[in-house]
Parts: C-alpha cells; sequence; structure tokens
C-alpha cells in the first residue's frame, strides 16, 4: 500500500468510524426486536413450512474467552450437557412433532460455545433427535464448530461426525500470536491446528478457519505472522471479521486493556493486509469471506446473501434456531429464544416455546426492502440495483431513499461509491473497508440507538 492510499484510507478512518455500527446478521439488528410473540402464530408456521435451515446452538466451552460476544457457559460436566440436550430434544418435539411430514433442510449448523466439546455419545444422541424431525437434502451441508484443541477434536470424535453425515467443520483460531491470545485469554497452538485440519480435510471434511482482526495487542507484524500460516494450512473458506468492543454489554471484554486495541485506521489496515495475503489463492465472498480457488467450497457467484449463518449462498427463507439464546426467522418474522438455561428449560418443562419476552420482529414492508439492501446487496457484495428493486417491491429508488442518496453523494465524493445516480451503485475496493457505514445509512432503525444498546 503506497503512502497516498494509506493518508486516505486514515482520514477516511476517522471520518467513516465504524465503531458502534453492527455487523449486520440481520436487518434490523436484535436490538430492535422488541415486538410480542404471537405463540400460537409461530406453531401454525412451523407446521406449514416444508423446509428450513436448522441451527443448533450448543453454549459450553472448556474455557470461556474475553473476546466473544456469543451465549456461551463455562462446564465440562456431562450431565449439564445431557440436560441441556434433553432441552433440546423438548424444544424440537414440541415444535415440530405436529407435523405431517419432516422439516426438509440443506444447511444444519452446530454453533456455540463449542458443539465438539460435547463426547461421542452425545453428538450420536443429538443428531439422532434432530434426524428425527429433519430429512437431510442429499447435498446438505451439515456443519459444526470446533475448537483447534486435540484434547476436544479427537480422530475417533471426527470419524463419527463423518459416519453421520457432517461434512463440514469450522475452526475457530483468531489468530496464532501468543501476546494476542493471552490478552484474550485464549490457546491455539499453531502445530496442533495443523495436525488437527490435515486430519479433517483427509477424512473428507470441507475447513472452514475464522479469523478476528482489531485484537487486542493485534499489529500489522502479528497478524501477517498468522496470515502466513492459514495460508500455508490452506483451509477451503476463510472469514476474516472485525473483533466488536462492547464491554458495557459483555463484561468479560472489561478485562482486555481499552489500549491494547487498534484504531480504526489499524484495523483497516488489518483487513487490507488480509485481501492482500488471500487475494493469491482465494477469491473474495460478501463483506468477509474468501473462497479457496479449486477448493472444496464453491463461491456461489452473485448469489451471496448476509445472516445468521454468515455470508453464504442463498438456499432458504427460513431459519429454525434450536437451544438458549437461538435466533429463528420464519417468513418475514425474527425471533429470539431466551438466553438463560433456567428459563429456557423452565419453559420448555411448562410446554411453552422458550421465546424472549419482546424479542420478535416481523419485517413491515419497508424493512423487507432495506433488508434486501442492506443483507442481500451491499453485505451481499453486490451492487445495488434499483430496477431489481423496482421490480420485486415496485419502488422508484431515487424517489423511496431521496434522503440517503443525498449522504450517498457525499461518500461517491470520498471514494466509496460508483454510480449514485445511474442504475447501479458500485461499492469502490476502498469502500469496501467501510461496508457497515455505507449499510448504516440505510437503517433508520440503528440511527435512534441508545448508548449501551449496541449489537451485532
Amino acid at each position: 500500500m503506497n503512502q497516498t492510499i494509506q493518508n486516505q484510507l486514515h482520514y477516511l478512518s476517522q471520518k467513516y468510524n465504524e465503531y458502534n455500527l453492527p455487523m449486520y446478521l440481520s436487518y434490523p439488528v436484535d436490538s430492535h426486536w422488541r415486538q410480542p410473540a404471537d405463540e400460537s402464530a409461530i406453531a401454525q408456521e412451523l407446521k406449514e413450512i416444508e423446509e428450513a435451515q436448522v441451527y443448533v446452538h450448543v453454549p459450553f466451552c472448556k474455557s470461556i474467552c474475553y473476546y466473544c460476544c456469543c451465549d456461551r457457559v463455562l462446564s465440562g460436566k456431562d450431565e449439564d450437557k445431557d440436560q441441556y440436550i434433553d432441552a433440546l430434544e423438548q424444544e424440537l418435539a414440541l415444535k415440530l412433532s405436529g407435523r405431517s411430514r419432516k422439516l426438509k433442510s440443506g444447511n444444519l449448523h452446530w454453533g456455540g460455545g463449542t458443539p465438539a466439546y460435547l463426547n461421542e455419545r452425545q453428538i450420536e444422541r443429538l443428531y439422532g433427535i434432530i434426524a428425527r424431525y429433519v430429512d437431510f437434502e442429499d447435498n446438505a451441508r451439515i456443519k459444526l464448530e470446533a475448537y483447534p484443541d486435540k484434547q476436544i477434536v479427537t480422530e475417533g470424535k471426527l470419524r463419527l461426525l463423518k459416519t453421520l453425515g457432517f461434512n463440514y467443520i469450522s475452526f475457530g483460531i483468531q489468530d496464532f500470536d501468543a501476546r494476542v491470545l493471552n490478552a484474550i485469554h485464549r490457546e491455539c497452538d499453531l502445530e496442533d491446528t495443523r495436525e488437527i485440519i490435515g486430519l479433517a480435510r483427509s477424512m473428507g471434511f470441507t475447513v472452514n478457519v475464522d479469523l478476528c482482526y482489531g485484537l487486542p495487542f493485534q499489529g500489522l507484524g502479528e497478524f501477517e505472522r498468522t496470515l502466513q500460516e492459514i495460508v500455508r494450512i490452506a483451509p477451503d473458506k476463510i472469514v476474516a471479521f472485525p473483533y466488536a468492543h462492547y464491554p458495557a454489554i459483555y463484561p468479560l471484554q472489561r478485562k482486555i486493556p481499552h489500549l491494547s486495541l487498534p484504531n480504526n485506521y489499524m484495523v483497516s489496515r488489518l483487513f487490507e493486509l488480509a485481501r492482500q495475503y488471500l487475494s493469491t489463492d482465494y477469491t473474495e465472498m460478501g463483506s468477509d469471506t474468501f473462497i479457496r480457488n479449486n477448493g472444496r467450497e464453491k463461491h456461489p457467484g452473485t448469489h451471496v446473501v448476509r445472516d445468521f449463518m454468515g455470508s453464504s449462498e442463498r438456499s432458504s427463507q427460513h431459519l429454525l434456531g434450536l437451544g438458549k439464546s437461538a435466533v429463528s426467522k420464519i417468513g418475514r418474522l425474527y425471533y429470539k429464544n431466551v438466553p438463560a438455561m433456567d428459563r429456557y428449560c423452565s419453559a420448555l418443562d411448562s410446554g411453552r416455546f422458550p421465546i424472549e419476552t419482546g424479542k420478535t420482529h416481523l419485517l413491515s414492508g419497508e424493512d423487507a426492502i432495506r433488508e434486501d439492501v442492506i443483507l442481500k446487496q451491499l453485505l451481499g457484495g453486490n451492487p445495488i440495483d434499483k430496477q431489481m428493486l423496482q421490480e420485486c417491491f415496485g419502488i422508484d429508488f431515487d424517489s423511496y431513499f431521496q434522503e440517503e442518496l443525498s449522504v450517498l453523494r457525499g461518500m461517491e465524493k470520498d471514494g466509496l461509491l460508483l454510480g449514485v445516480d445511474s442504475p447501479r451503485i458500485t461499492v469502490t475496493p476502498t469502500g469496501t473497508y467501510f461496508i457497515r457505514a455505507i449499510a448504516h445509512v440505510f437503517d433508520p432503525y440503528y440511527k435512534s440507538t441508545r448508548n449501551g444498546e449496541n449489537s451485532i
């Protein structure tokens, strides 16, 4: 990166500071889901839908990382995990037992927490419970998240997963630098990671790794060494996402010294470094994902959408979330399960859906338009197509988004966008560093966010 581009990036990083902007895994983000839940209507919808993506939240972890924004529980006790699987069985029966046929799915994802922390008996039992209610398509993606720890991810466990039908495994690496990992209370041994990923690949798994930039004490040198090792390991897919520092919401983040965090300019430089290292062997997909050329993961081209499953191909309009804090989207209705384990189990014991009070949102017509612009076009890595929006929603883009266009024209002058007043608005290579700031222009909910109300 030459000095002129560095200076431009430094200026824009200060002007378009994304520190308090969401990651946009949904639109609107969940801090603005404030409607009451109609359980009878949800139950009826679940009886009628034919297929859905299925997400199963397994919150247990061997240790708790300070940087993490996920819902997780520190527990190594098998009885705790067994009781949770009992509750998941209750939730599945409550939601899907009244159907005339099994739910079809092309995408099953076990997230966490650390789903691989379950023992072999528990993995087999949980998968069997799900298979009682869900039929998987022949080419379904059946995925599990894992920690690259040889005590957690054993050869026997990998063989069991493969036998059950799992074909995709995602390893949370984040960084290999010892000082960075110590600051976030995490371990990730390079040699163990190489060995585990090599074993998983030899068994036929498609391998995904997660990297995080903007972590404490993470500079260009530290992240460059991590990227060099990742390129050598050559996973099929890499997700590189920015660290979100919200200590008011995630108290353990207070253990991270604020002054150890890279500033917004350095965060942009770290992402630029990732792009530089991955550009030869990988093709970028959406706003944070890189697909290995000629790897097992296929790039879906322009059919990319951002949602709670990450940046992926469009595979379903429905998402069924299972487990505490899990998110569902059935049609235009978002809802979230209660995060507290005792309340989650208590609701199920009472025969009620474990939905968090006031954490439901039915997309309005306007929401659906803005969701398309933010999640399917901008964060999907595609231009804003005014003609397509007119055909889908019957709107004249320039009239409908008159206020937003005045802001976008300023971004165009700064080199973030091209063709604001043309039929297609394109995000420039410079603009991709500030994609959340561009998306935020279309988000009237988040502009009213109060302090301490942030969300991803």
